[in-house]
C-alpha cells in the first residue's frame, strides 16, 4: 500500500524564484555560517526548487545538526571532496549524493503513466490555488487498474481540485491529516490524503509511484558505494578524514522509497572512514556498517 508523505518542519520565510540568476549570485556570494542559517529556514517544497549546490548545503546542515560532533564545526565549499569541514584543524571531507531508486528493465509504460500522474496533480494544484484553497499538502493516489491518457488530464484535474475544495481540510500541519473518503472523491481515484501547512503558505501536492514504496536494498547501497568510490582518491588528498553520506530525500522528485531493514544490517566495503545514511528533514544520520579494504586507501 502507499503511504502519505508528511511534511518536515520548517519556518517561514518569504517567497523567491529559486532559479533566478539573481538568486544564484546571492547563493555563491554568501559564505560560511550565514547561508548555513538561511538554508535551515527552508520549507519542503522550498528545498526540492534548489539549486544543486544549495541542495548540498542544505544536506550538509542537516548531517550537521543530526552528528552532534559536527556541531560546532566550519564548513567549506569543495570539488572533491563535496565539502570540508573543519574540526579543530582536523580536515574531514564529506561526499554527498542523494538516493534516487533505479527503474526496473522495461519501465517505459509505468514512468508515462507517471508522467500523466504527475501533470494531473499539478494542474489540480493550481485549479485549487486559482479557487483560492488554502496552502495544503497533498498526496494523491490513483487506481492502479485504469490506463491513463492525455484526454484525462484537465477533466480529473478539475475533479481532484473540487474533491480537496469541498472537504473540510487540516488548518496546520499541527492537525490530524484527513483521508477524503470514497463517496467526496474522482471515480479514478483511489485515495486523496491531506496534511494541513507548516505556515499556511508552504503547499506541496504529490502523486502516488504506483501506490506502493519501493524498498531499498543492501545491493543498492553498495551501488552507491562503488559509483562513489571513484573519487575517493582525489578526495583524500585534500582531507584527513572522509565520510560518504547518502541521502534519502522525500523532497526530491525520485520514486518514494525506504531503506530496507536487511540494508541497515548489512556490513559494507567502502574506501571511506564513515558511512552514513541520512534523512535531511528530521533530520536523523543513520551509520550504517562499514568494513574499509586495506587495497582502497
Amino acid at each position: 500500500m502507499g503511504r502519505s508523505r508528511h511534511p518536515a518542519a520548517s519556518r517561514k520565510i518569504e517567497t523567491r524564484n529559486w532559479k533566478s540568476e539573481e538568486w544564484a549570485r546571492s547563493v555563491r556570494l554568501r559564505s560560511g555560517k550565514v547561508l548555513l542559517r538561511f538554508l535551515e529556514r527552508l520549507t519542503l517544497h522550498e528545498v526540492y526548487d534548489l539549486p544543486d549546490k544549495a541542495r548540498e548545503r542544505f544536506y550538509v546542515k542537516a548531517l550537521c545538526k543530526a552528528v552532534v560532533e559536527l556541531s560546532t564545526c566550519e564548513v567549506q565549499d569543495h570539488e572533491s571532496p563535496d565539502f570540508l569541514l573543519d574540526r579543530n584543524g582536523h580536515r574531514l571531507g564529506i561526499e554527498l549524493t542523494t538516493f534516487h531508486f533505479p527503474p526496473a528493465p522495461g519501465d517505459r509504460p509505468r514512468q508515462e503513466q507517471q508522467s500523466l500522474k504527475d501533470r494531473i496533480v499539478e494542474a489540480a494544484q493550481r485549479l485549487h490555488h486559482a479557487a483560492g484553497g488554502p496552502a495544503l499538502y497533498v498526496s494523491v493516489y490513483f487506481d492502479g487498474h485504469q490506463t491513463l491518457t492525455k484526454k484525462d488530464t484537465k477533466p480529473l484535474a478539475q475533479a481532484i481540485a473540487d474533491a480537496v475544495l469541498n472537504y473540510p481540510v487540516p488548518n496546520s500541519v499541527k492537525d490530524p491529516s484527513i483521508e477524503i473518503p470514497w463517496d467526496h472523491r474522482p471515480e479514478r481515484i483511489a485515495g486523496i490524503r491531506i496534511h494541513g501547512s507548516l505556515n499556511s503558505v508552504d503547499k506541496l501536492w504529490q502523486s502516488d509511484n504506483g501506490g506502493w514504496v519501493a524498498e531499498i536494498s543492501s545491493d543498492h547501497v553498495a551501488q552507491v558505494v562503488r559509483t562513489k568510490a571513484g573519487r575517493v582518491s582525489l578526495a583524500r588528498r585534500n582531507c584527513d578524514e572522509l565520510w560518504l553520506v547518502i541521502v534519502e530525500d522525500l523532497a526530491s522528485n525520485a520514486a518514494p522509497a525506504e531503506i530496507s531493514k536487511e540494508a541497515l544490517e548489512t556490513t559494507y566495503e567502502a574506501p571511506f572512514d564513515r558511512l552514513i545514511w541520512l534523512l535531511p528533514h528530521g533530520p536523523q544520520a543513520i551509520d550504517l556498517r562499514l568494513r574499509l579494504a586495506v587495497d582502497w586507501r
